[in-house]
């Protein structure tokens, strides 16, 4: 999932003036500068205590529609954000910082986008057990049915934070 999102996209055109390539060019001459193609690519540059992954569950149909997308997404109860962070930032922090522990999962009921009902996954750390809360009921889970939700949030807290040892 993250893999997608972080992964090189190529920007099409050769409309982009790289500096690197015109730097010389323009100092010592009146040539015009060399356009090219260029590439683009999201990472996360601080790592927050706790990451929040929203998933696009709706699409625009029609003029004023959206629709629900319905597809199962797979998701890890541990997730190592280190592939997905700036290198310049993963050189300063610990390896533990970038681990982090599915803590919550939120879902969406219903076919609409402004309509449905909303449940959520919860763990419970003081007792190490997975809660389904819906409303005002509470039933405790296993963690298979956890993961195979439909997810809509995915809440992960960080096993280590930055400053301080183990997160409470």
């Amino acid at each position: 999932m993250l893999a997608k999102f972080t992964e090189t996209e190529a920007l099409e055109g050769k409309i982009y003036a790289c500096d690197q390539c015109n730097s010389k060019r323009r100092r010592f001459s009146s040539k015009p500068v060399i356009l090219t193609e260029a590439q683009k690519q999201l990472v996360v540059h601080k790592l927050p205590q706790v990451l929040r992954l929203h998933l696009k569950r709706f699409r625009w149909s029609g003029r004023n529609h959206r629709e629900k997308i319905g597809v199962h997404v797979g998701f890890d109860q541990i997730l190592n954000m280190e592939p997905y962070c700036c290198r310049d930032s993963t050189g300063t922090l610990r390896p533990d910082c970038f681990i982090y522990d599915l803590s919550a999962v939120v879902m969406h009921h219903g076919k609409g986008f402004g309509s449905g009902h909303y449940t959520s996954y919860c763990y419970n750390t003081e007792g190490g057990f997975w809660v389904h809360c819906n409303d005002s009921k509470l039933n405790i889970c296993t963690v298979e049915e956890v993961c195979k939700a439909q997810a809509y949030i995915l809440f992960y807290t960080q096993r280590v934070s930055q400053e301080k040892g183990p997160s409470l």
